[in-house]
């Protein structure tokens, strides 16, 4: 049990974590071409590009929830015409949001508060991120439904193919040829067709292939995929509705610098949680069968593991970036004004790693055992908290304020997190 259980966690851990990993890097690299400017633009730009990704999650998922409890209960005919479903949601979907990106990308991005220099990048980076919009939708959306059929490793390696490339380029765009926001955009979007190429070869197979007829529109299933899919949609795209507020305060609090600052410490912090939904969506699978078969005592057990290693994770991962505050910014490049702001809050984000560790595997784990009002309770009440807390504070404490909402919204949720999981 725990040699199946480390088959499908560890794959896809190693997956978040090196998507973590370039997402660090990118910042590294357009911080030192272009400095404040561009490490404010793509934070200010990135709640519209994470649409497309959570998209695909939240399809993704949601789809694979639904075809593992079929699966569980022995209803293969309607698990495969979830399946089936799913990429007929991914392809309208994606087209959908990328002609609505396309014609309101500027005014949205006006409203997000981009101006002067700041928006003319943000829309660079923008237009050019959206040539590969609908790749990038299936390229998130396909890998989910890869680890349903036990092809975790197959699915570490085709996250991991994208995001090496996405490295490799981004240096190569960004540093060697000074192609600067347009050079990041485009490393981003080559990557993902390689991602989409290794998961396009794997439905190719005889033995994953879907038959044509399990593509035509199920609105019953449909219905039932995209119930699932608000949370992990949620759970992926609410640090980008953060970002926006938090955007917004930051520079009303503490000007550019401070949206500097807040863009490096949202790199960091993204790390973090992209391991900890490694671990929640690498358990969906083995969470989901068990529910589907009514195997309570295995599904206690692969609790147990989960959050076990997710707090592990979290705690040590707080640590690493308390102890290395001071470095931090040096890696960025950023003004020394930034870098004061990010070293004198990086104690309270440090926080918010340790706490991830606790709600998102907790949000997985409800979502994928089909506990759906307690896991959308969980990802929406965090936007709800957040929304109210970002303009409440900073009104008592300044700039501080804005750095202490996500601990604050984090604190109140692991609470919640706890009460859901006794009950």
């Amino acid at each position: 049990m725990r040699k199946k259980y480390m088959r499908y966690i560890f794959p896809s851990m190693l997956s978040f974590l090196l998507t973590g990993i370039y997402s660090i890097v990118d910042g590294i690299f357009v911080g030192r071409a272009m400095g404040d400017p561009g490490l404010a633009a793509i934070n200010i730009a990135w709640p519209l590009v994470a649409l497309i990704i959570s998209l695909g999650t939240g399809i993704g998922m949601g789809a694979s929830v639904v075809v593992s409890i079929n699966n569980g209960a022995g209803n293969t005919k309607k698990a495969l015409l979830a399946e089936g479903n799913a990429f007929f949601l991914l392809f309208a979907g994606s087209v959908l949001l990328t002609l609505i990106l396309l014609l309101s990308g500027r005014p949205l991005l006006v409203l997000l508060g981009a101006k002067g220099e700041i928006l003319s990048i943000a829309l660079t980076y923008l237009r050019y991120i959206l040539i590969g919009g609908i790749i990038q939708v299936f390229a998130t959306g396909m890998v989910p439904l890869m680890r349903n059929h036990g092809a975790s490793f197959y699915a570490m390696c085709s996250m991991a193919i994208g995001c090496i490339t996405n490295i490799l380029l981004d240096y190569y765009l960004v540093i060697a040829l000074h192609l600067g926001i347009k050079g990041a955009a485009l490393a981003t979007v080559f990557g993902q067709i390689l991602t989409l190429l290794m998961c396009g070869a794997f439905f190719m197979q005889k033995k994953h292939r879907i038959p044509l007829s399990q593509l035509k529109p199920d609105f019953t299933i449909i219905k039932s995929i995209l119930r699932v899919a608000l949370s992990p949609f949620g759970l992926t795209y609410l640090p980008s509705i953060t970002i926006i507020f938090m955007n917004l305060q930051a520079l009303k609090y503490g000007g550019e610098e401070a949206v500097s600052a807040y863009a490096v410490l949202a790199y960091i912090i993204s790390f973090m949680e992209l391991l900890v939904q490694g671990i929640g969506d690498g358990s969906q699978p083995l969470f989901s069968l068990s529910k589907g078969s009514g195997d309570q005592k295995l599904l206690k057990t692969y609790a147990k593991w989960t959050f076990l290693l997710g707090i592990s994770f979290g705690i040590a991962g707080a640590v690493v970036f308390f102890l290395s505050r001071d470095l931090i910014p040096v890696l960025y490049g950023t003004s020394g004004t930034a870098a004061r702001y990010i070293v004198y809050a990086t104690p309270a984000f440090s926080l918010i790693m340790a706490l991830y560790g606790l709600t998102k595997p907790a949000v997985s784990y409800l979502y994928a055992t089909h506990k759906v009002v307690r896991s959308t309770i969980l990802v929406y009440g965090e936007i709800l908290l957040t929304l109210a807390l970002v303009f409440i504070l900073p009104l008592f404490l300044g700039l501080n304020g804005v750095w202490y909402t996500i601990p604050a919204v984090q604190s109140i949720l692991g609470i919640c997190c706890l009460f859901f999981l006794r009950k």
